[in-house]
């Protein structure tokens, strides 16, 4: 090999020095580590350390639930009525709704207690007790006051054992339902009532709420009157309950039969009363496919419902 040859080498193994100096501190050697499964178990750190194995997060939905906490019905609707689609379901919903929103028929759910993922829920309706633009308007019933355990998974809830609930609309001078000989004055009672909904993940509201199944008693619908204004839908329309009424006998399918249903019907309401079994009936025959709390023939229903957050108004004088 000649001179030349020997410098061109020394100058090139020169040049190949300089550039493995200049990029010595840029290459990193450390092996590739790639997010496979047997890592999500171990070797986590910062905030990842908080995680379980599985990756989720042990945040606990709808844990804000609290003691105190209470909400009121905006929506309640009949889903089923007797077991079907009840011809008179069309006729009762509307009124319904427009007794909520102008606060003829009031349903209060209360937080009493939270336990893990229990949690005692009270029932109560309230009366309106002033003009509806007037506030402080509305007052509670403690006769139509039930308590319930419901049970909570994440955001949703449910009751393990049936409930009852008293439907009362109206003033508390002025009831738009009037009973006769029952436990809870001027109130339609459902029974063996079993629901179900979703709470909002900030517990602001209830929703999806679902009646998933209870009963009205033929007794009980016996002995309750309705007033059904299509007009004027204010509770003071129905007048005052009167003791005197002596009431009316229910017609008979059958000329010269007994009443259908009552004799002296609504007696202690007054004339602008029906009786609310002979007004169902009216729409289609019932079945009574369900049973009342004793036993006794009952009709079966479901429905749908959504309450709000609310403040519990302060109960009737």
């Amino acid at each position: 090999m000649t001179r030349r040859s020997h410098r061109f080498l020394w100058a090139a193994a020169a040049a190949l020095a300089v550039v493995a100096g200049a990029c010595e501190n840029k290459i990193d050697s450390t092996p590739n580590r790639l997010p496979v499964a047997a890592d999500a178990a171990g070797d986590v750190s910062g905030a990842d350390a908080a995680l379980p194995a599985d990756g989720t997060t042990t945040v606990d939905a709808c844990g804000c639930l609290s003691k105190g906490m209470v909400f009121r019905f905006d929506s309640l609707q009949i889903k089923t009525l007797d077991g079907g689609d009840h011809l008179v379901i069309g006729a009762l919903n509307p009124i319904w709704l427009k007794d909520i929103q102008g606060k003829e028929l009031n349903f209060f759910l209360e937080v009493l207690d939270v336990a893990g993922d229990e949690f005692k829920l009270r029932i109560i309706n309230a009366a309106r007790s002033k003009p509806a633009t007037e506030a402080d308007h509305l007052c509670t019933l403690a006769t139509t006051e039930s308590t319930v355990t419901m049970k909570r998974v994440g955001c949703k809830m449910k009751n393990a054992a049936p409930t009852g609930l008293n439907v009362y609309a109206g003033t508390p001078a002025n009831p738009k339902n009037c009973t006769t000989g029952l436990e809870v004055p001027h109130s339609i009672p459902v029974r063996n009532a079993f629901f179900e909904a979703t709470i909002a993940p900030d517990c602001s509201a209830i929703q999806d709420g679902l009646l998933t199944e209870g009963s009205i008693g033929k007794a009980a619908l016996d002995g309750t009157c309705t007033c059904l204004s299509l007009g004027d839908t204010k509770a003071e329309a129905c007048g005052v309950p009167d003791a005197a009424f002596p009431g009316y006998d229910s017609k008979s399918n059958e000329p010269g039969k007994p009443p259908k249903f009552c004799t002296s019907c609504c007696k202690g309401c007054n004339k602008i009363f029906q009786n609310l079994n002979e007004l169902l009936d009216s729409f289609g025959e019932l079945k009574y496919g369900c049973k009342d709390d004793k036993g006794g023939p009952a009709v079966c229903l479901s429905a749908t419902f959504t309450a709000a957050s609310a403040k519990l108004p302060a109960p009737c004088p």
